[in-house]
């Protein structure tokens, strides 16, 4: 088309809605808040909100800080050494009583030590005692579903296990002793929404020669109207069969897989078997959410100590033997073992580390290799006590319950050879 022939078409009329008038002093305000933002105007900006709304997000301010707080700098180290505060806090404020009531310096020694020893699991089966933590999940826990994050797990268990190894380990920790963390397996069941408080219920799950597994729960107090439904639940269901979404392969699909294939179906079968054991109902009607399996080497320096060395020098035992003979009906029950009624195990433990027979001194070379010539106390050589003092019964479940949790180990390492 000819240049004349676009210079003949009529332009479209085109209507534009009319600017809205705005008052002149509107309008200056309007370019004093917003005509240049940075941070020195800032302040200025705030003060020109009504007094209510300025209130408000003052407030809003300090409640966003509160409920983040556990995400600020050194909060993580707080949460996980509390317990080990705590503690000291006790022992100082212990020896300034014994100081203000006048108590001689050796006494308040002996005391001191008293205090110390009192603190371990003596006579207690290993797998009986168990250790709570109580959490909450906050907005810094929480994903963008609003459930606790799986992340967050991991950040909880750190100050959890640090509690259980006071409480089941005071005395080798105080014997300049520490628990590696070797690695730790999870299996989320269920999530736990926003908000909720849930407990971390920590055990002794087994050991061997080098390896002490700590099994962890996340559970939460069940809702009052779903305690029938969950009891049925349990009654219909085999235990740990609702937290197991993967059932093994049929017959006829594992006949038509190639042999490698059956193998690995095998091993994953008996993975299932073990995380259905170790998914049991909790005998309080407790929900669970999440199983954690930590693998922890005890060290001394860079030694490595056998769990079962550290156990028994704690004061763990297998129950007392009954009478030969022993008839309920007729004799009493044999009292169990306390720290009024220690097992005989208790005895080498104290001779170890206790003057005037032993010394923390004595007590270090014990766990740095003297228990490899079974030096049982200061008097000369013994038998290896460690190995009677938990074996019987407490031997049996080890031995059990290791195997379960061998095939989740073995399960997560065998996926290094997949690619």
């Amino acid at each position: 088309m000819p240049p004349s022939a676009l210079a003949k078409i009529p332009p479209i009329p085109i209507s534009l809605p009319r600017p809205i008038p705005i008052p002149r002093h509107v309008a200056t305000k309007l370019r004093a808040l917003f005509g240049s933002l940075n941070v020195d105007n800032t302040l200025a900006i705030v003060n020109t909100l009504p007094a209510v709304l300025k209130t408000t997000t003052k407030y809003l301010l300090y409640l966003l800080v509160l409920l983040n707080v556990r995400s600020f700098p050194f909060a993580w180290h707080v949460r996980v050494f509390l317990p080990v505060i705590v503690l000291r806090a006790k022992y100082y404020l212990f020896r300034l009583t014994l100081l203000l009531k006048r108590v001689p310096r050796a006494a308040r020694r002996a005391h001191a030590i008293a205090w110390a020893e009192a603190l371990c699991p003596v006579g207690l089966d290993p797998f009986k005692v168990a250790v709570s933590h109580w959490s909450w999940v906050g907005i810094d826990d929480g994903d963008y579903n609003g459930h606790l994050s799986n992340s967050s797990y991991a950040k909880t268990l750190d100050a959890a296990r640090c509690k259980i190894v006071l409480k089941m380990f005071p005395a080798f920790t105080r014997n300049k002793g520490w628990i590696a963390l070797g690695s730790t397996h999870y299996h989320f069941i269920r999530e736990i929404p926003m908000f909720a408080t849930y407990e971390v219920r920590l055990s002794i799950g087994a050991w061997d020669h080098k390896w002490m597994y700590i099994v962890s729960r996340f559970v939460t107090a069940p809702k009052r109207s779903n305690k029938d439904r969950n009891a049925a639940r349990q009654e219909k269901t085999p235990p740990g069969e609702e937290a197991i979404s993967s059932s093994p392969s049929t017959p006829s699909q594992s006949q038509s897989q190639p042999q490698s294939q059956a193998q690995s179906d095998s091993q994953a079968e008996q993975t299932v078997h073990a995380l259905r054991a170790l998914a049991e109902p909790e005998p309080d009607g407790a929900t669970l959410h999440c199983i954690a399996i930590s693998r922890m080497c005890f060290k001394h320096g860079r030694i490595t100590v056998p769990p079962a060395v550290a156990m028994a020098c704690e004061g763990f035992s297998k129950p007392p033997p009954a009478s030969p003979g022993h008839k309920p009906e007729s004799e009493p029950v044999v009292a169990a073992y306390s720290a009024t009624n220690p097992p005989p195990s208790w005895v080498h433990a104290q001779n170890l580390r206790v003057p005037p027979v032993g010394s923390m001194k004595a007590f270090e070379e014990f766990l740095r290799g003297g228990w490899r010539q079974g030096l049982a106390d200061g008097e000369g050589v013994g038998q290896r006590w460690w190995e009677e003092a938990l074996g019987g019964v407490v031997e049996e479940r080890r031995r059990a319950n290791l195997e379960v949790l061998e095939l989740v180990r073995v399960g997560m390492e065998g996926c290094r050879a997949l690619r």
